[in-house]
Order: structure tokens, then C-alpha cells, then sequence
């Protein structure tokens, strides 16, 4: 006999989970007790359930496996709504399991305690695939059922919510058996067109998203693109699919006019694995491409936001695979360099419109880049100014942020990243949004997470301070924010706290925090920083 909650547990197991991110609550703690009395899974207790959400979420993003956070129902579960939104958006392998009040309650309206009756249909706003058994026999294929859907095509999160009488139930019912999805691959047919129609181009680019995660299909996009010497651009989730120091690597410059120039006198733009979301130019920004052949692994994406020649519904690194074994000659080698001349041209003026001091601090931190760090940022001006464009990044999911826009989930999404990889991951805020989940730095020492949260302190939400000054003839609402003694409350924490007052003192603060064990917080005083062209200066204080 075992429980409703070890057959929860045991279904992790199997399904490869090694952690699972939370707040242990009356709704879940037999899962809880569960978790702890197996070698196999570290429950890791957060201050926040949206935290732990976002956790889960940079743990998927790292490793391309299933982050998992559990909470309470009712508010718990409303807490991990933000977390499962983040990871809809991102493509993401996210489960979250959350309690329910007990079955002879459930759909009674009494005000049980923590009673929420539109759980489930709350939950599917923002996942795939949502399971609410109501006998314990329905757990373990109801989880299956969840854990195939996260799998399944493109990544997206999954839920299930256990009534507590049911965790607490014993049952005799065998485990049903999990088996990963295999990728899909490319339609024969629909292959043939899409290298028919690259045959007959000789201007070809290559676009490149978030599905080139693995090094396996990175090294599958380098050859192809090598072997029709196709330059290569990437979104911001693509950054990494392609050594940044290649010679077709173009960055992630779609939106730099004078690229678009030129990627519109192309034959062909051959977009993988991306489907076209805002800041990539599929949306309210009106940009036109060249002919599109267009592979996904989501059939939805096809079309969506530009018109297809060709539409190739497959997994990224088996078309690129078959794309490589394609006899396809090399396509114009003036078209790709003057590309190459464009591109290079982007990154000498971006690099000039940020300023001598966010050029230093850029340079500071491409020291790090390599294959054992990973970088995180939060919705930041550095970020958006030249994290997205001039951060070298030379592997897949080494460039992790909230693609949703959300301001704050950087510290928690950083936090997932380095404890599903062990590697030193650096996480770069603003000082406004770290607040959102400040006390995460509890957590963070507590289990001696190998994370550098680097604090760009400029007093409010500069992002925001900008849009303001150019909509509202320069007036200030709601943007300006007291902000505490970082250092003093990193330590009293348990963090390490280190103080940089300008870009110079950057460069030794972070070479010490690199060399330290467990979390460090370094905090930059950006009013000492000479503002990025067009950035609004904070207000003095």
C-alpha cells in the first residue's frame, strides 16, 4: 500500500526530478513529508511561491528538463500564477503540484479553509494541461497525463491540484509508466519543399530562437550554416545557438535598420525555432522580411506573425540534421559579407551609444562568459541596452531572463539556474526589481546557492523613468523608490555583500565575488555612471 502523496513522489522520481522548489503549507504536506523521506529529491524552501514558480522555471531553462514547485491551494496557488505565466511565455518545462481542500468539500462553497473552487480553470489560463483527480487511483495517469503534456512539441508548464483527503489516502494501484515523447520529426514531404525552394536562393539568412538548446543542435545549425554559408542572426532566446565569435554569427541586430536593409534584399530568410514574439519584430513594430521558410516545432507558430513559402512543422536539430545531409550549394558570398560588414558596424555604434562606463562594466562581465557561467538578467537598461546586443554568450541557455517583460524574476529564475547546474551564475538587476523578491536572499543562503546578484542602484524603475520622460513632458510618477542599504541587507541575510561606487571599482568587486563560495551581492551605484544615450538620468538626491 502507499499513499496518494508517495505515488506523486514516486512519479518525480521516475520522471527524473531532483528538486522540487516550495512552501510547505496544511494543503501539502504529505507531499512535503514524502519528498523527505526519499535520497532522491531536495525539497528546497522558498520565502515566496511566485518565487519558487520562477525557480522551477530557470531550473527547466537550464537544463531542458522539468522544474517542479509546489504550494498550497488557494493562495499558495494564486502566488504561482505569475511564476507559470513567465513560463507559458518562455517556452518552458514547468509543473507545478498544489493541494485542494477535500473532496467531500470540494464544490460546496462552505468557506473551507484555503477553498478555492475555480483553482483549476484559473490554473489553465497559463498551463497546457491541468489535472484535478477525485480518486486516488486518477493520480498517478492524471500526473502522467501532465508530465506528457510539458514534453510534448513545443515546452509549456503543467498542473495538477491533489485534494488533501486523497494525499493522505492509501491505495495498491501500480505506477503507470513514463516514457519522454520522442522529438518530431520533419514531414518528408514538407522537408523536400522547404530544400527545393532554399536550392533555387542564393541570398539566404538564417534566424535563429530559443529551440537551438542543446549543444548537440548547435553544432547541427553551425554546420548547415557553414555548408550554404548563411549568416546568421538570433533572437534573444537564440543567443548562444552559434559561437559569438564565428564569422556567420551576426547577433541578435533584426531590429537595426540598417540590417533589415539588407536582410531585405535576401532570397530567403530561413527562421528556426522562433516564433516572431514582440521585441523579435513579429509584433507592433511592422518590419518586412524576405521569403520565409519557416521550421517549428509548433504548427501554431507557422504563420503567425509572418507569412510562410514554406512551413516545416519539426523539432529544430532533427530538420537541421536532414538539412545537413541536403546537397545545397553555398549561397552568395557578397550578400553574407556585406552582412557581415552591417552587423559588425551595429556593434561598434551600439557599443558607442551606451557610454564609456556601461562599456566598461560590459567588459567586466564578458571576462566571465564562458562555458561555466551562465548569465541571467532581470528588465533592466543594461539589459535591454547591451546585455541583449553586446553580451557575448557562447552556449545554448546561457542568457536567461523573464521574455515576458516581467520586471523582478531575475534573482529567483538565477537562483533555479545554479542549483540545477552547480555553475556560478551571475544575475543582473535593477534595484527595483530585486526588491519584488528580496527575501529570496534568505533562501539563497540558506542552501549556499552559487549565484553573484550584481545591483545596478539607480534609486527607482529607470526603465520605466523613461518612458515616462518622453510621454508626460518629463514628469516622474510613481517611478521613484527609497531602496535600502543593499550591503547591510544582504549581510543580514547571510549574503555577502560588496560595494562598487562606480564602473571602475566593478572590475575588482566582481573578481572578488567570483572567487567567493555561496551567494554575493554586488551593488553598483549607477549615478556615478555616465547614463546610455537617450536613458534619463535619475533624479538627484
Amino acid at each position: 500500500m502507499t499513499t496518494g502523496a508517495q505515488v506523486i513522489v514516486d512519479m518525480l522520481v521516475n520522471a527524473g526530478v531532483r528538486h522540487v522548489f516550495g512552501i510547505v503549507s496544511i494543503h501539502n504536506m504529505p507531499i512535503v513529508d514524502a519528498i523527505s523521506r526519499t535520497d532522491d529529491i531536495e525539497f528546497i524552501t522558498t520565502r515566496h511561491e511566485q518565487s519558487a514558480a520562477h525557480m522551477a522555471d530557470g531550473y527547466a531553462r537550464a537544463t531542458g528538463s522539468m522544474g517542479v514547485a509546489c504550494g498550497s491551494t488557494g493562495p499558495g496557488t494564486t502566488n504561482m500564477m505569475t511564476g507559470l505565466y513567465e513560463a507559458s511565455y518562455s517556452s518552458s518545462r514547468l509543473l507545478v503540484i498544489t493541494g485542494q481542500t477535500e473532496t467531500s468539500f470540494y464544490g460546496k462553497g462552505k468557506g473551507y479553509v484555503h477553498e478555492a473552487e475555480q483553482q483549476r480553470p484559473m490554473l489553465q489560463s497559463v498551463a497546457r494541461a491541468v489535472a484535478s483527480p477525485r480518486y486516488i487511483h486518477e493520480i498517478g495517469p492524471m500526473l502522467k497525463t501532465v508530465i506528457d503534456s510539458i514534453h510534448t512539441g513545443r515546452p509549456q508548464p503543467g498542473a495538477i491540484e491533489v485534494p488533501i483527503d486523497l494525499q493522505y489516502a492509501e491505495s495498491s494501484e501500480a505506477l503507470p509508466p513514463l516514457t519522454m515523447p520522442t522529438a518530431m520529426a520533419p514531414d518528408p514531404d514538407a522537408l523536400t519543399h522547404a530544400i527545393s525552394y532554399i536550392r533555387k536562393t542564393k541570398k539566404r539568412a538564417i534566424l535563429v530562437g530559443g529551440g537551438i538548446s542543446t549543444m548537440e543542435a548547435r553544432n547541427a545549425l553551425t554546420q548547415f550554416a557553414e555548408n550554404i554559408d548563411a549568416p546568421v542572426l538570433t533572437t534573444l532566446n537564440g543567443k548562444g545557438s552559434i559561437r559569438s565569435n564565428h564569422p556567420l554569427h551576426m547577433g541578435s541586430s533584426l531590429m537595426h535598420p540598417p540590417l533589415r536593409e539588407v536582410l531585405n534584399d535576401a532570397d530567403v530568410l530561413i527562421a528556426i525555432a522562433t516564433r516572431f514574439q514582440a521585441g523579435t519584430g513579429g509584433i507592433k513594430v511592422k518590419i518586412q522580411l524576405p521569403p520565409l521558410v519557416h521550421i517549428d516545432i509548433d504548427p501554431r507558430n507557422i504563420n503567425l506573425n509572418f507569412s510562410s513559402v514554406v512551413g516545416l512543422v519539426s523539432d529544430a536539430e532533427l530538420a537541421l540534421r536532414n538539412l545537413i545531409q541536403a546537397d545545397i550549394p553555398k549561397g552568395d558570398a557578397e550578400f553574407r559579407q556585406s552582412m557581415q560588414s552591417v552587423a559588425h558596424g551595429a556593434r561598434t555604434l551600439f557599443r558607442e551609444r551606451i557610454g564609456p562606463d556601461h562599456a566598461r562594466v560590459l567588459d567586466t562581465f564578458t571576462k566571465y562568459m564562458g562555458e561555466d557561467v551562465i548569465f541571467v538578467r532581470d528588465s533592466t537598461i543594461p539589459g535591454y541596452n547591451w546585455g541583449n546586443g553586446l553580451l557575448p554568450i557562447d552556449h545554448p541557455r546561457g542568457y536567461i531572463f523573464p521574455t515576458s517583460g516581467a520586471i523582478g524574476p531575475g534573482l529567483p529564475l538565477g537562483m533555479g539556474v545554479a542549483m540545477a547546474t552547480n555553475k556560478k551564475t551571475i544575475v543582473m538587476h535593477g534595484d527595483g526589481g530585486l526588491m519584488l523578491h528580496i527575501g529570496e536572499l534568505a533562501t539563497a543562503a540558506q542552501y549556499q546557492i552559487p549565484i553573484v546578484i550584481v545591483v545596478f542602484n539607480d534609486g527607482g524603475y529607470g526603465i520605466l523613468r523613461g518612458l515616462q520622460a518622453r510621454r508626460f513632458d518629463g514628469r516622474f510618477s510613481g517611478t521613484e523608490l527609497h531602496t535600502p542599504d543593499f550591503i547591510m541587507l544582504a549581510k543580514s541575510m547571510g549574503v555577502t555583500g560588496l560595494y562598487a561606487d562606480n564602473a571602475e571599482e566593478l572590475e575588482g568587486q566582481l573578481e572578488t565575488a567570483m572567487s567567493m563560495n555561496g551567494p554575493v551581492l554586488v551593488e553598483l551605484n549607477a549615478h556615478n555612471m555616465e547614463p546610455i544615450q537617450g536613458v534619463v538620468r535619475a533624479p538627484n538626491r
